[in-house]
């Protein structure tokens, strides 16, 4: 039996990709083994899904005691390799990942690296010299990299729950019930809410309740959704407020139009279900978040808008939803993003297959 070792952890950005390759790898009969941190939330949720799970104490290197801690993770991840045996080792990014990719190279064993955002992180940026590949969301991230190195590195998207590739809009809007001509608009934050959006939102209230014909679902985030619903009244009974929607992605599927912060796995989730959107990055600099929405906006996939802007980004989100030419002018230029299943053709490119 083939086995593999996948590691990554502390945000969903990482976990998810991560657990949808995992799935995919037992399913075609490997042993998976998933090494994370024994504090964050992956300790709780790999278990869950049935997948064999081992924790490091890993934390940011901020000083001599957490990086004594990273040297005790590497040698506890040379022990786990040596007591595996894994065909290959694949790392899903960010500092929980580094103490394994670090005893792979150790220990001579195969490591492969996925990449989610825009821009290379820290751990990747170390290790790609050194990889079998590296499996990227976007084709951007060929920016940053030497051309010497380019060919170490492939496309294959964001690997995503398997349900999002079988999801029909259609039909997702027959399930909410929505009628012909009826706009759906998707608000959100993320599972803690974004100030910024939620603020906007309550700005342009008024003017909301006035399009008898935009139907709301807005996800505020758990520690904003008392105050939110204490300050306004709903526009009609078909309005959905909640602090998160543990079926976002149907919502997604079928909404006209979607307000967001512009993660990796939100600008994959877009491009898969060729959402138009408003982007309000996380970061106002040039960095991180914006870096992903500027791939939707020179496709002209999508508005982004700063922090700042969020205001701006409301009031424009309110006019577009109403313009469906426009709408359907961003569907087809999403549409070209689109990669094949990225979690078969990550697969696909192991070289444990040859043997």
């Amino acid at each position: 039996m083939k086995k593999v070792i996948i590691t990554t952890g502390g945000t969903g950005g990482h976990i998810y990709p991560a657990l949808s390759v995992a799935k995919g790898l037992i399913k075609r009969d490997v042993d998976v083994l998933f090494v994370g941190s024994d504090s964050r939330m992956e300790k709780d949720m790999v278990p869950k899904e049935n997948i064999r799970f081992a924790g490091l104490e890993i934390y940011p290197i901020k000083s001599f005691k957490t990086f004594f801690k990273l040297i005790s993770a590497v040698i506890k991840s040379v022990k786990i390799i040596r007591e595996e045996k894994p065909d290959v080792v694949i790392g899903f990014g960010n500092y929980i990942s580094l103490p394994m990719i670090t005893a792979a190279f150790l220990t001579r064993t195969s490591f492969y690296l996925q990449e989610q955002n825009a821009n290379l992180g820290m751990t990747n940026k170390v290790y790609y010299k050194f990889a079998k590949k590296t499996f990227l969301a976007f084709e951007k991230t060929y920016d940053d990299i030497p051309m010497k190195y380019q060919h170490k590195f492939k496309v294959t998207g964001n690997p995503l729950r398997e349900e999002i590739y079988s999801i029909d809009s259609k039909e997702e809007r027959e399930s909410l019930k929505a009628e012909e001509g009826e706009k759906i608009l998707l608000i959100t934050g993320g599972s803690l809410g974004a100030k910024s959006i939620n603020d906007a939102v309550l700005d342009e209230w008024e003017k909301l309740k006035e399009e008898k014909n935009i139907r709301i679902y807005w996800a505020t985030g758990k520690t904003h959704y008392d105050k939110i619903f204490d300050r306004i009244e709903k526009r009609n009974m078909k309005d959905i407020i909640k602090p998160y929607f543990d079926n976002l992605i149907n919502i997604m599927a079928a909404a006209d139009l979607v307000i967001c912060r512009a993660g990796a796995l939100t600008i994959s989730e877009l491009i898969e279900l060729k959402k138009p959107s408003v982007l309000i990055p996380y970061n106002s600099v040039k960095v991180g978040q914006y870096e992903n929405a500027v791939i939707l906006e020179e496709r002209e996939g999508a508005l982004v808008f700063n922090n700042n802007e969020a205001d701006e980004a409301v009031k424009t989100a309110i006019d577009l939803i109403q313009d469906d030419e426009q709408l359907q002018k961003m569907k087809l230029r999403i549409k070209a993003l689109r990669n094949m299943n990225a979690t078969e053709n990550l697969i696909n490119s192991l070289d444990i297959w040859r043997n």
